[in-house]
């Protein structure tokens, strides 16, 4: 009976989980995970410096961290220490670093309609790290020298010059950075493993190809920042939609929540800083000096 037992609860999680026609493996590279923790570390902190980045004690960024637990928690794997980050950006935007350290721009919160939405976009950036999509990037920039490359963050990335012109078109902070902006392949890959990913977690995995839809219709196909690094490989809600169906039925996916609804009400009412804004510096002038460079 206990053999019987353990038996149907195998099945049940078996019966629950979206299992992958393709399972992708991380691309190949040669850092360790520890060299890829702490290069994103040193891009996260410079990050901080150059972007406004809400305090961790915000409830918007709480809420954040809180829905990035819930979607790590059933991720595949080398399990990273993630950490979640809201940039107080309009632009509908959203990256990872190698590692870990994702960032949220407060733009995609107040553009998402749902819950299911952002956790969708979530997933997708979660998904990058964890088939180390970055890391690969930023290991093929090494021929020409891969500080070098990560260093222009503090150079000058939306200060002024050539970055601050960029960042005045509404281009924002990863432009320029080879090792964030993803090919096709890995756009696809991303796709199929983050609606798998928000799916396990318990999310409607619809909301990630919703998502794009969103983002499209205000900026049209490429014109925002998010389509520049994360191009469309084509027929994206096509796939996504085919992948889906294969999940198992499940009548417990969420698609919103009343914490979703009171973060969009408090995210929708906040200034969101524009490219141009971020690129002159007045977020910096508005935001305490201890918090410029690290969290509070």
């Amino acid at each position: 009976m206990r053999k019987l037992s353990g038996c149907l609860i195998a099945l049940a999680l078996a019966a629950s989980s979206a299992r992958a026609a393709v399972e992708f493996t991380p691309c190949k590279n040669n850092m360790a995970p520890e060299q890829q923790i702490q290069l994103g570390e040193k891009v996260a902190q410079q990050v901080y410096r150059q972007m406004p980045v809400l305090p961790e004690s915000s409830p918007v960024t709480e809420y954040i961290q809180n829905l990035g637990e819930r979607l790590v928690a059933v991720a595949p794997g080398y399990k990273w220490p993630y950490h979640f980050h809201v940039v107080n950006m309009a632009e509908i935007n959203a990256f990872a670093l190698p590692g870990g350290e994702v960032f949220v721009n407060l733009g995609a919160i107040q553009a998402a309609e749902s819950e299911a939405q952002l956790a969708g976009a979530m997933a997708h950036e979660i998904s990058h790290v964890v088939l180390q999509h970055s890391a690969c990037n930023a290991e093929r920039q090494q021929r020409v020298g891969l500080l070098a490359g990560l260093g222009q963050i503090a150079a000058g990335v939306l200060l002024g010059g050539a970055a601050g012109t960029v960042a005045q078109e509404g281009i924002g902070l990863t432009a320029g950075f080879g090792f964030l902006k993803m090919s096709r392949g890995a756009e696809k890959q991303a796709d199929l493993e983050g609606a798998r990913l928000a799916y396990n977690a318990g999310f409607d995995p619809r909301g990630l190809p919703q998502f794009f839809q969103i983002i499209e219709a205000k900026y049209g196909a490429g014109g925002s920042q998010f389509m520049s690094d994360h191009p469309n490989p084509g027929n994206r809600t096509e796939y996504i939609a085919k992948e889906i169906a294969a999940f198992p039925p499940r009548a417990d996916l969420a698609t919103t929540s009343p914490e979703f609804e009171r973060v969009k009400d408090a995210a929708i009412v906040m200034h969101a800083y524009t490219a141009r804004e971020v690129a002159s510096g007045v977020w910096k002038r508005d935001t305490p000096k201890q918090l410029v460079g690290g969290t509070d």
